[in-house]
């Protein structure tokens, strides 16, 4: 596993060569494409690959962009932490909010597409001066699989943040935003990362997972809650690793 900078890949043509990523002349029926366009890479789902696709955009928000403000995930990781492994970092939003809020963050992806868009939404923020520079010295991606590095996690200032593909609620009626639609379409749900979470909680001083209100915590002995309209955040103590340092 490696940290992949963007920089690194004069060409699109490159970072998906590095990637295993296979090129096509012709998108089969009903098949993914990645496409390259001015503002970065993006995902087309089947069917539209004349419409743009889904892209990581940084800043992801304008809340993100303002430094030092407290948010529920930053609440739920507290002023103890220092630095924090995103283990399943998707568009990297939560990532990049949570170096904003002064965190040292290590953001893993594992699907080689998702990372795509990742990587290069990032160098796209980059280069055109949107993101601030001490953001980028204290946020960096990683692609591969977060086991083969966990054993490597051990500290009492050390946290760890999942949050896991769930399922929508069986008699939901609202649709959730187009890039988390695709992101489902692509990823097909997947397995929720169980024992991932159970070895950072016993390496980590704080383990936060974030859930929708109608999902049971993935773990029990969850020790508090940050609750937002949407989502909650299930924190997750390790006192052993917190008496270290007296944290």
């Amino acid at each position: 596993m490696r940290c992949v900078a963007f920089g690194e890949f004069p060409s699109f043509a490159g970072l998906v060569e590095h990637l295993g990523i296979p090129f096509v002349e012709e998108v089969p029926d009903g098949a993914f494409v990645l496409v390259e366009s001015t503002q970065g890479i993006e995902l087309r789902p089947p069917g539209e690959v004349d419409r743009a696709g889904i892209r990581a955009i940084f800043p992801p928000d304008s809340s993100a962009s303002m430094q030092g403000g407290r948010t529920p995930l930053s609440k739920a990781f507290g002023n103890k932490i220092s630095t924090i492994f995103d283990l399943t970092a998707g568009l990297g939003a939560d990532a990049y909010r949570l170096a904003a809020a002064g965190y040292e963050v290590r953001a893993w992806e594992r699907d080689p597409a998702v990372f795509a868009l990742l990587i290069s939404g990032w160098g796209v923020g980059v280069s055109e001066g949107r993101v601030p520079s001490d953001i980028i010295h204290r946020l960096s991606f990683r692609w591969g699989e977060a086991k083969d590095a966990i054993a490597d996690f051990r500290g009492s200032s050390l946290g760890a943040y999942f949050d896991p593909m769930y399922p929508l609620p069986r008699r939901s009626s609202a649709l959730p935003k187009r890039p988390l639609q695709v992101l489902r379409e692509w990823l097909k749900g997947g397995e929720e990362p169980v024992e991932l979470v159970v070895a950072a909680r016993e390496l980590l001083s704080r383990v936060v997972v974030k859930r929708p209100h109608h999902a049971p915590p993935i773990l029990p002995g969850v020790a508090f809650e940050v609750q937002t309209k949407l989502v909650r955040f299930d924190v997750y103590l390790n006192p052993a690793r917190m008496e270290e340092t007296g944290s």
